[in-house]
């Protein structure tokens, strides 16, 4: 546990001193990339990494409980830009991604992903992610894809989402929506419809400040 933490505290200080983007977000609810996963419980959401516009980059995503302010997980993800036109194409790997429970213990997984993103127009594009997780201290794994439109325009954005996971054959519907209210500060809001056991429907609103 010690060596873990030492090493991401070590991962974490180096991607604060090269980052080329970062935002904070208070959350009504918890982001997940698995959206029936979304937490209900809010949270703050710290983000941040290297520019997306190299073929290289290195990013940080973190989820902290609003209430105790203990985080509730950390992935640093790098990822590798092997087409960059009209069609961008990107692999990736979480490695680590750590989760601390609510009574401190901790889980650990390694994943790897696929981004896909086509600019249709100025303001329209289509995206899609494949990911494949595994427990590295627990009996988990999962495959999960999504795909969905993105649409831009001035201050306002969206996108649409139809996803899958293999896990007790999870399938659902998803919207983001974003508004810049001021320099520096969206206001954001998500909804998930699962469709498949007992469709349940999560959503959150939150206010972002960039960096």
């Amino acid at each position: 546990m010690k060596k873990l933490v030492l090493s991401l505290a070590i991962a974490l200080s180096a991607i604060q001193l090269h980052a080329q983007y970062g935002s904070v977000e208070l959350s009504s609810g918890g982001f997940s990339f698995v959206p029936n996963f979304t937490s209900e419980d809010p949270h703050f959401i710290v983000n941040m990494g290297t520019s997306s516009e190299k073929r290289l980059s290195v990013h940080l995503l973190s989820l902290v409980r609003a209430e105790s302010l203990v985080p509730r997980n950390a992935i640093i993800m790098t990822r590798y830009q092997l087409l960059d036109s009209r069609f961008k194409l990107s692999i990736g790997t979480h490695l680590p991604a750590i989760q601390i429970n609510d009574d401190y213990s901790v889980d650990s997984f390694f994943a790897q992903e696929v981004l896909t993103d086509y600019q249709i127009n100025e303001r329209w594009s289509v995206r899609s992610m494949y990911l494949h997780g595994k427990g590295r201290n627990l009996d988990l794994e999962i495959n999960f894809f999504t795909a969905g439109g993105a649409y831009s325009y001035k201050k306002f954005s969206s996108y649409s989402q139809v996803w899958v996971l293999d896990l007790d054959n999870g399938f659902g519907l998803s919207q983001t929506f974003g508004y810049e209210v001021a320099p520096k500060f969206t206001l954001k809001a998500f909804a998930n419809q699962t469709l498949s056991n007992g469709g349940d429907f999560i959503w959150t609103v939150g206010l972002s400040r960039s960096f």
